[in-house]
């Protein structure tokens, strides 16, 4: 056999010979030369000698120095060799069975061959019928070390036949390979790990040798609706199913070029599945290098079908934008960091009354007012800063002529990268706007001089009229229905003139002139005092009145007048529009104000109109049979003076349960001084 290891090779030619034939398998006899002298001693070895009688030791000494090759070939064998008898006791082995079981000549010496194996394996051997298969077998297994330890070996095992055929032995080639093994098995493992990564990549993978491919991955057979006999072992220019003849030629022209070692630019190519839907990839292709040559081919597709439909949406947008920015009636700009023009809409050129030409990479502020300069910038910086849109701003704008332009400006900031890249800013011309404000405000005016003039007017007719009603009221000499007819004109002259000093506070309050003798005030007598003045109203209609009134509430700062004039009209309309039930008012102190709240159980008002009732002029209900009185000014009226001390009012109201008014009113707080420090 022409893969025999050479000691087989001298052992097959003594068989050949005959020799092993006349000889049994014993314990190993060592034959040495010392002081040139030839003598027989059985000792610790590792050679293999044949025991015979004695009177044969010259012939075996013969035979020794003939065969010094094949004792040489023994014991420097890079396996380890034993050789075994025909009951399978270890007869003889080399150094390197020592070393690689760390057993000595104790240990191996007529060591049953089984012992070597872990039971099972022991089994595997014996159930492959060695002795009757042939003269040569080979087999990985697992055997055993001194120490305990288990390995993986190789095992070649020869049987040696004598004559007639009958087995006298065997010799067993054993190679440790637990460390090929587990090369092998990182190896495997490895390459079933970049396996998976193939496969489980997103991106299309082809490898190509030679122009041919010769795998693919998952997410090509996934997109493309194909199977893999549908690629492997084609060249890529067969794939026309999937590519155009132009993205063909693309492909191709890629592979040849990378084939040769030239990197190339990623490119971007369709790709048509089995079910006619169009993708859009990005491909790159490498090249993969044996012992510097190119080996093969990587080719890589990326997926950028809803990036380019993002992109193509992202330019519909823009160029949706650049129109309305183009048409749009106010002006667009957008600013840099330094503050330059870098876009200028037509309305905007229209304003300046400059070209574009002439405006862009000039700073805006050139074309702002003085007074406005300033102002833009810090709202650049606040916007800048913040990070965040600023509205309504009022600046003035200088046309080429030399007219100021009053404008609205709003304000946005943008980034680039994460950095911030200038402003974005809407610009309105408000000349128009400015103008009419103006003549409201002339009509305002003119209509709070108007009713100023006809309060007056009223007023002074009003006052003489009450007092002769008074005097009939109270004269003895007139008749009782007199009396009764004056008292219904004094009533309504009551109520006449208190419209005209409605109407009198509303013109002083828009026109800024109402006085207010602001001093420190006892909000708990003022309180009180108002309780007292409101009960006599309160009882005649049956209605339960109930106070809670601290008695060391803090002072406030307010006028005595004002102040009594809303406590009062609160409680008025109350009254007026409760019939049963109770009124309550209620007097907390807070962390930094007093909270004063006046509550009814009557009709109560809806959520709507809650939000105009503090309007002027505004009544709940305005039908002809509504049963009370009322101008639609005393709320106003009370909201005005209340912001005027600093306060606020509001309302909650269920309706046909209850009305809730609360006035929130600022305290002075004390100083603590303490006069031992």
């Amino acid at each position: 056999m022409k893969d025999e290891p050479d000691i087989i090779k001298k052992l097959r030619e003594e068989e050949k010979l005959g020799k092993l034939g006349k000889k049994t398998f014993s314990q190993g006899l060592n034959i040495t030369q010392k002081n040139n002298e030839n003598y027989e001693e059985i000792t610790r070895g590792t050679t293999n000698i044949f025991q015979e009688p004695l009177t044969n030791i010259e012939k075996h000494i013969e035979i020794e120095k003939k065969d010094e090759t094949f004792r040489s070939i023994f014991e420097n064998y890079a396996f380890a060799v034993t050789i075994a008898d025909d009951k399978e006791k270890i007869i003889s082995w080399n150094k390197h069975t020592e070393d690689l079981f760390l057993m000595d000549e104790k240990d191996l010496s007529k060591k049953d061959v089984s012992t070597f194996y872990p039971l099972e394996e022991w089994k595997k051997i014996r159930e492959e019928h060695i002795s009757k298969k042939g003269l040569k077998f080979k087999i990985e297994t697992k055997m055993i070390k001194k120490t305990g330890e288990v390995f993986d070996a190789e095992l070649s095992l020869f049987i040696l036949k004598g004559n007639g055929g009958k087995t006298v032995g065997s010799i067993g080639l054993i190679r440790d390979i637990t460390s090929l093994k587990t090369d092998k098995k990182k190896i495997i493992e490895s390459k079933n790990m970049f396996r998976d990564i193939f496969d489980a990549t997103s991106d299309l993978l082809f490898y190509l040798e030679k122009g041919v491919i010769l795998d693919i991955n998952n997410a090509t057979l996934e997109i493309s609706g194909f199977v893999k006999r549908d690629f492997v072992g084609k060249k890529f220019s067969d794939l026309k199913k999937l590519f155009s003849k132009d993205d063909l030629n693309k492909h191709c022209e890629a592979i040849e070029s990378t084939s040769k070692g030239i990197k190339i630019k990623d490119y971007e190519s369709d790709l048509k599945s089995k079910d006619e839907h169009i993708y859009k990839f990005l491909f790159s292709v490498d090249y993969i290098k044996d012992n510097d040559s190119v080996k093969g081919v990587l080719i890589r597709g990326k997926d950028i079908t809803q990036r380019q439909r993002a992109w193509d949406e992202l330019v519909k947008l823009e160029e949706k934008y650049r129109v309305l920015a183009e048409t749009s009636a106010d002006g667009v700009v957008t600013i840099d960091p330094l503050g330059r023009l870098t876009y200028v809409n037509p309305s905007f050129e229209k304003l300046l009354g400059r070209r574009k030409s002439q405006i862009l990479a000039k700073l805006f502020r050139e074309y702002l007012s003085d007074e406005s300069v300033y102002f833009f910038q810090q709202i650049t910086i606040d916007a800048r800063e913040k990070n965040e849109k600023i509205e309504n701003i009022e600046l003035e704008l200088v046309h080429l002529n030399g007219d100021i332009i009053p404008i609205e400006v709003n304000v946005a900031p943008y980034k680039k990268n994460k950095e911030f890249a200038g402003l974005v800013c809407t610009i309105r011309d408000i000349t128009e706007r400015r103008r009419v404000e103006n003549e409201l405000k002339k009509s305002e005016r003119l209509k709070t001089e108007f009713m100023n003039i006809v309060a007056h007017e009223l007023k002074s007719p009003v006052t003489p009229i009450k007092g002769y009603l008074d005097l009939i009221i109270s004269d003895k000499n007139a008749s009782e229905q007199t009396k009764s007819w004056a008292k219904v004109s004094l009533r309504n002259a009551e109520r006449l003139l208190k419209l005209v000093n409605d109407i009198l506070d509303v013109s002083r309050l828009d026109t800024d002139t109402m006085r207010f003798e602001m001093e420190k005030l006892d909000i708990t007598q003022i309180l009180n005092e108002i309780s007292e003045d409101m009960r006599p109203a309160v009882e005649s209609k049956k209605i339960k009145f109930i106070t809670k009134i601290p008695k060391d509430l803090p002072n406030i700062i307010g006028d005595k007048y004002r102040l009594s004039q809303v406590f009062k009209n609160l409680f008025t309309n109350a009254v007026k529009f409760t019939d049963n039930g109770s009124i309550t008012l209620d007097v907390k102190k807070k962390n930094d104000h007093i909270l004063i709240s006046i509550k009814d159980t009557g009709v109560g008002v809806s959520k709507d109109e809650l939000k105009k009732i503090f309007n002027k002029f505004y009544q709940a209900y305005t039908g002809d049979d509504r049963k009370n009185e009322g101008t639609g000014l005393g709320l106003y009226i009370c909201k005005e003076i209340i912001q005027k001390h600093n306060g606020d009012i509001w309302a909650e109201s269920q309706i046909g349960k209850s009305s809730h008014f609360y006035v929130k009113l600022p305290y002075l707080h004390k100083m603590v001084v303490n006069l031992k420090n």
